[in-house]
């Protein structure tokens, strides 16, 4: 069976925003996408993630239309990529799984700036790794209106929720969509990101380990496990899907702070660790004297960058 050529391109999200066939990333990801590609043959087969720019790519490689997305598709998979439809799947697993331990509930899409609020953290609604995301934090009333007014313009509306200055864990649910509708959970993931959401590393060590380091009930672990694996079944996309989630000092959990529909650092931990264990120091491509690098590093997967 013709299996696609594996295809690191994390600038997919922001490929998903411009919503064009011919997307070129700015220069510094677009060495990002080259200096990692080795991270594709961490995977069985296909891309990062699915955009038109992603088929076009595939379309000069020489693969064949039939073998590839329809743009009908696609268009779903834009859809469901954006933090919009995380908002509203948020409030919808709100009213499925109620309990006071759950937060979320001041995340919102907007189309206008409205009034400011303090403690927020505003995202576009397409964006990556961080990209896109920011507080309003030594930000003028001027200089944060004029922010969101560009994320307007550009994306149609934005996303705003509180900032959880008593964050204590960022961590996930890695989830696969299967051909036939099928959801298979994977498994924890747990990272590290700043105050201002941009990726840090991900930890690599076993599912004991890292659940342990999510500190909420199992029982509210196991129903929000079961909703998710029902709800992804009901969507049209097929493939990887990672639901980041963050957990505060009160012990209570974020459930749903974005949804990414495609393959992600988490599960690419998940798998590091299925081959190399705990502790791991791995070389995951070439070592540069300038440029971008993957490693794990005593666990954790990061990646570096040499100016």
């Amino acid at each position: 069976m013709y299996r696609l050529p594996t295809l690191f391109n994390p600038s997919n999200d922001m490929a998903l925003a411009a919503n064009v066939r011919e997307y070129t990333p700015p220069k510094r990801i677009r060495q990002m996408e080259t200096d990692l590609q080795a991270l594709a043959l961490c995977w069985e087969e296909g891309p990062w993630g699915w955009s038109l720019a992603t088929k076009q790519k595939y379309e000069k490689m020489g693969v064949e239309e039939a073998l590839l997305p329809s743009d009908e598709w696609l268009r779903e998979v834009r859809r469901l990529a954006s933090r919009e439809f995380s908002c509203g799947y948020l409030k919808k697993l709100l009213q499925a799984v109620p309990s006071d331990r759950l937060l979320g509930r001041e995340m919102e899409f907007c189309t206008s700036i409205g009034e400011a609020k303090e403690e927020r953290i505003y995202k576009s609604l397409w964006s990556s790794s961080g990209r896109g995301i920011f507080t309003a934090d030594g930000l003028s009333r001027a200089h944060l209106r004029e922010r969101l007014t560009g994320l307007l313009t550009a994306q149609g509306g934005y996303v705003a929720d509180r900032f959880y200055g008593n964050k204590r864990q960022d961590c996930a649910m890695e989830f696969r969509v299967e051909k036939d509708g099928t959801v298979e959970f994977l498994g924890y993931s747990v990272f590290a990101a700043d105050r201002n959401g941009t990726y840090q590393y991900n930890i690599v060590d076993s599912q004991e380990r890292l659940r342990s380091m999510i500190d909420v009930p199992e029982g509210m672990l196991t129903a929000l496990t079961e909703y998710h694996k029902a709800e992804l079944g009901k969507t049209a996309y097929r493939g990887f899907v990672g639901i980041d989630m963050l957990t505060t000092d009160d012990g209570r959990l974020h459930p749903v702070v974005e949804i990414n529909f495609r393959m992600n650092m988490g599960i690419l931990a998940l798998m590091l660790y299925e081959k190399y264990g705990s502790g791991a120091n791995v070389m995951l491509t070439p070592d540069r004297e300038h440029g971008f690098e993957a490693v794990v590093r005593d666990g954790r997967l990061c990646i570096d960058y040499k100016p």
